[in-house]
């Protein structure tokens, strides 16, 4: 309807002026720093590069960094320092663009490099970045509101000040991303006697995110962020996320309902529990969540469908959908 088409071009446009900002300050500093200059950056580049240094620069202050950028709930809502009477409400997202262990960062790195190549064929740069910038700072703010809510119940006013960071959320966030892209494309250097395939992978991470979470304890307190971040990510490409090939928002296909996330046997409760809750929300932004019929759709021109995993393959050496996605 008029109100979705309103609600979704602002949300959209508040996305792409944040992403515009990201992608501009990564071309100046490729300018003078990268060979070839900000043509040669690519988004694999500049987000594996940002982890990188902000995790080595961890390292060498790691009061600075944790302060400035980790995910202190005390200062997203309340000023540091004296002269500056601005919150520090950026860390909701900056938290989960560095770790704290080195260990961490040699593993998450690379599987940030190899997933944003993957989606690099078929996004376009700022396709990446509004995906990451929504998914990552709306798992960064309900895990604010969570702690805030810990807090209040327990009095355990220490954990307001403790920095949380990790780039786990930032990796499930582009695995959803490559779930949609490339849903039955087998995982490499995996057998395929193993099944494992690109759709199986934000769950798998998710999975086991929130099973060394549970073991480790306060050495894992960001575990949160991959779940967040598993809802976040799909929710932003099938409500808010901008398709030109069908001029809408939205992948409404339903093959690519959340439960489409989960393995086989976990779908029928994921349904049931999916229809109620878009059900409830129905009844309080009804423009936000209502799907595209294909009565609707055939007689608006467009298609209910946006993308067909079936074709997955044969898109990816043309380009594919999100590859004009500007």
């Amino acid at each position: 309807g008029r109100g979705q088409d309103l609600v979704m071009a602002r949300a959209e446009d508040g996305l792409d002026e944040q992403a515009k900002k990201v992608l501009d300050q990564a071309r100046s500093i490729a300018e003078s720093i990268v060979p070839g200059g900000s043509d040669s950056l690519s988004p694999s580049v500049a987000i594996g590069g940002l982890v990188s240094s902000l995790s080595l620069w961890h390292v060498v202050a790691p009061s600075t960094v944790d302060e400035t950028f980790g995910l202190v709930p005390h200062h997203t809502v309340f000023t540091v320092v004296g002269i500056c009477p601005i919150p520090f409400a950026w860390n909701i997202a900056t938290g989960h663009f560095y770790e704290g262990n080195l260990l961490k960062a040699a593993i998450a790195v690379p599987c940030v490099v190899i997933l944003a190549k993957l989606l690099e064929r078929l996004w376009a740069a700022k396709a990446i970045a509004s995906h990451i910038l929504f998914t990552v700072a709306c798992a960064g703010a309900m895990f604010f509101l969570m702690e805030l809510v810990h807090v209040y119940k327990t009095h355990h006013e220490k954990d307001f000040f403790l920095p949380v960071r990790g780039c786990v959320g930032l990796v499930v966030a582009l695995a959803v991303g490559v779930r949609h892209s490339y849903p039955l494309e087998p995982v490499p250097l995996l057998p395929r006697s193993v099944g494992m395939q690109y759709q199986h992978v934000p769950f798998a991470i998710s999975a086991l995110a929130c099973f060394f979470g549970l073991v480790a304890g306060s050495s894992f307190t960001e575990w949160l962020f991959a779940p967040l971040a598993f809802f976040f990510g799909w929710l932003h490409i099938r409500y808010v996320m901008w398709f030109p090939s069908t001029q809408a928002h939205g992948d409404h296909s339903p093959d690519f309902l959340f439960a489409s996330l989960f393995p086989r046997p976990l779908r029928p409760l994921v349904g049931c529990l999916g229809a109620l809750a878009h059900a409830l929300v129905a009844v309080v932004a009804p423009s936000f969540v209502q799907l595209r019929s294909a009565d609707h759709a055939e007689a608006a021109g467009s298609s209910a469908i946006t993308y067909d995993p079936s074709r997955g393959a044969a898109t990816q050496g043309h380009g594919g959908l999100e590859s004009r996605s500007e």
